[in-house]
């Protein structure tokens, strides 16, 4: 699901844009160093928590640690989700310009 919201998410770019009648370089800057330090924690938490062996089916038990706090848990898995929102997001953006390539 969150791939599938990367694909669409130069529509979300393009919502916030008019709403936001000027944008800075800086402001432009500062949200991507924000969205590359969010990914690479997203990455931290895919590997730490192993989410890769249960989207492969590789474990049949999910261990949940009643003991973590709850707000921590929560951050993680947005982490996830931003990071597989920001592949789908380049991979659309990778796959529409093979597309416009293809055209010429």
């Amino acid at each position: 699901m969150s791939v599938h919201l990367g694909f669409h998410w130069n529509r979300m770019i393009g919502m916030m844009r008019r709403r936001k009648k000027k944008e800075s370089s800086v402001s432009a800057k500062l949200l991507r160093s924000l969205t590359a330090v969010f990914v690479a924690y997203g990455v931290y938490a895919f590997i730490f928590r192993e989410i890769g062996t249960y989207m492969l089916l590789q474990s049949q038990f999910v261990y949940f640690d009643f003991e973590e706090p709850l707000m921590l848990f929560f951050l993680d898995y947005v982490a996830i989700m931003g990071l597989f929102i920001c592949i789908g997001h380049y991979a659309e953006v990778l796959l529409r310009g093979r597309k416009r390539k293809a055209r010429s």
